[in-house]
This record gives C-alpha cells, sequence and structure tokens, in this order.
C-alpha cells in the first residue's frame, strides 16, 4: 500500500464514521420536549361504589393527590373497607397510615381528587 492509498483509506473511515454520527444524532434527538403532564379525566371504577367503600363523603377530611397517588384523610378508620378497595378495577395499590390512606390509581389521581373536592365541600 503506497501514501496515496493509506491517505484515502483513513480519510474514508473518518468520513464514514462521521455520517454515522450524524445519521444517529439526528435519529434520537427529541423533537419537541413535553412541558405538560397526561391527566385521565376517566375511573376505570364505579365512584359511588369508590364512595361507599372509603366510608361516605362524610368519612373524608381532606383529599391531595400527585400524579399518580391520591391521599385521603379520615374520620374513623373502620369505616373504610380496604379488602373492598383492593377489589375495584383501577387501585393497584393501597397503603394506611393513621388517619390517611394512599392510593395507587395512575393519571386519573388528579381527576379524583377534584371529583372528591366537589362531593365534600
Amino acid at each position: 500500500m503506497n501514501k496515496k492509498h493509506k491517505f484515502l483509506y483513513i480519510l474514508l473511515c473518518i468520513l464514514t464514521l462521521g455520517f454515522i454520527c450524524i445519521y444517529w444524532k439526528k435519529k434520537y434527538q427529541q423533537k419537541k420536549p413535553k412541558d405538560y403532564l397526561s391527566i385521565q379525566e376517566k375511573l376505570s371504577f364505579d365512584y359511588d361504589e369508590f364512595l361507599k367503600f372509603i366510608g361516605g363523603k362524610d368519612n373524608i377530611v381532606d383529599v391531595n393527590a400527585t400524579q399518580k397517588v391520591v391521599k385521603i384523610a379520615f374520620i374513623d378508620r373502620k369505616k373504610v373497607d380496604s379488602s373492598a378497595l383492593k377489589s375495584l378495577d383501577g387501585i393497584t395499590g393501597i397503603s394506611f397510615q393513621s388517619q390517611q390512606i394512599s392510593l395507587v390509581i395512575g393519571n386519573s389521581a388528579k381527576y379524583l381528587e377534584q371529583k372528591i373536592r366537589k362531593e365534600i365541600e
């Protein structure tokens, strides 16, 4: 191999790797960043049944929600039927504190919080 062929070989390798880098950068570049969170405005369980299992609207003191978890503060823990809540379709996790219950529901958590707030006010 003479100097001309070596130079051409190295130049073509550099060009090939450059084109590969440009291709991958364009392919995996995010077009537009999301600046919103999705909220599902449909519950996968019956709301009236849910209220009955939580002890009714009179048992609810306060409600807060993150993107996927609803925290409900209640008066009487004995009125809350945890086994019935677990059997509801959209509830994937339950955690009890002393006077509060946390329910993992998914993207409909904010919607459920708004619905409960309307009910207790």
